[in-house]
């Protein structure tokens, strides 16, 4: 039998289906990431994938079965936002800037879920963010000011502002050309390797996929391989 304690998040059984229950997105889906694991979910278009990252960072529920977070059911946490803020960072393929907000402002969004800090604070913090991903002199514009290369690395900053312990990515690279994709990944896996964070990437290419330290395959709603990455370089 299967320790949840040994993993940072575990999910077990996950049933979940679109819609009036006529479509299986998953279908008995079972998953766990350790702690400062890399994991790659992969597969074909319509398979599952984003369903499953939408239920191991608590955007959705699942019809059936359970996520553990450091063997803790979500089922059970009181204040699901407030947990997601704290413990969880996510990067989207379509960033989800708020074009209102300069890059400063967007990193701080997080911030206002977390632990109480003054303005001052969550300024400084976000200003340490965006020079971690090269992003400093960038700090005032607004998305649409912004290359797609410039705005993803926004978004990792944003993903990182409470220190979560997982980062979730969906298609991280999905809008960006080849040099900007490189740039991208080789951020998330130095964030990943020397902050120990554990990183869940969905992805369908290969290339991105053979970075982590495993790949869970699915189709039709269900995984269907789970193994050692051939390369592994998370």
């Amino acid at each position: 039998m299967t320790d949840r304690r040994e993993y940072l998040l575990f999910a077990e059984r996950l049933v979940k289906t679109y819609p009036d229950g006529d479509v299986h997105a998953l279908n008995g889906v079972s998953l766990g990431v350790r702690e400062a694991e890399h994991v790659a979910i992969t597969g074909p278009s319509g398979c599952g994938k984003s369903t499953l990252l939408n239920l191991l960072g608590a955007l959705d529920r699942p019809d059936q079965g359970e996520v553990y977070f450091r063997g803790e059911p979500l089922s059970r946490v009181k204040n699901i936002d407030h947990f997601r803020a704290r413990q969880i960072g996510f990067i989207f393929q379509s960033f989800f800037l708020l074009p209102s907000l300069t890059a400063r402002e967007n990193v701080q969004v997080p911030m206002f879920e977390g632990p109480i800090v003054s303005v001052r604070q969550r300024a400084k913090r976000a200003d340490e963010l965006l020079e971690l991903v090269g992003m400093s002199k960038r700090a005032n514009h607004r998305p649409t000011r912004l290359s797609v290369g410039e705005r993803q690395r926004v978004a990792i900053a944003r993903a990182l502002a409470n220190d979560p312990a997982l980062l979730l990515a969906d298609e991280p690279t999905g809008n960006l050309d080849s040099d900007n994709a490189n740039s991208v990944l080789d951020l998330l896996t130095s964030f990943q390797r020397d902050r120990g964070l554990a990183l869940l990437v969905v992805t369908h290419a290969a290339d991105i996929a053979d970075r982590a330290d495993r790949i869970v395959r699915m189709k039709d709603g269900k995984v269907v391989e789970d193994v050692k990455a051939s390369v592994g370089v998370g």
